[in-house]
Parts: structure tokens; C-alpha cells; sequence
């Protein structure tokens, strides 16, 4: 399975409604920091899509917690 950047993207932005920024750097939470990092590899290799299968059991945690908890969006491959 993909996973695609817009999907991604949702599911951070749903991570950073649960679980802000605080202190007064504003560090990431754990696991909006987690998936900042595939993130910014996606944007980094230029790609819109990754696959799954190389995901960290952890980050696919958290994207599996979004789709069940906030429905997922149009065009996610598990929506």
C-alpha cells in the first residue's frame, strides 16, 4: 500500500490538534515529530507517495490511529 503526501499531511495536521507544540522552543510532539520526518524525506526525494511496506511500525501506528479516529481523506489508498 501508498501512502500519500496529502494523506500524510492530514495526519499530522491531526497529531499537531491533539498533541500541540509546547514550552517555549515549541518542540513537536513525539509523534508529530515522527511523522515530520517522513515528511520531510517525501519532500526531500521528491516524491507523493511512499510505501508502506517501509514505514516504521510506529509511524504506521499513528497513521492507523488518524484513519480510524478522523475517517482518513479522499484518495488515501485505506479510506
Amino acid at each position: 500500500m501508498e501512502l500519500r503526501m496529502q494523506a500524510l499531511e492530514a495526519a499530522i495536521n491531526y497529531w499537531r490538534a491533539r498533541q500541540p507544540a509546547r514550552g517555549n522552543e515549541y518542540a513537536l510532539s513525539s509523534p508529530v515529530s515522527r511523522l515530520a520526518a517522513v515528511y520531510a524525506l517525501m519532500i526531500y526525494n521528491r516524491q507523493d507517495c511512499i510505501a508502506e511496506e517501509g514505514l516504521e511500525p510506529a509511524v504506521l501506528a499513528l497513521i492507523d490511529a488518524w484513519r480510524r479516529d478522523a475517517g482518513g481523506i479522499q484518495g488515501d489508498s485505506h479510506a
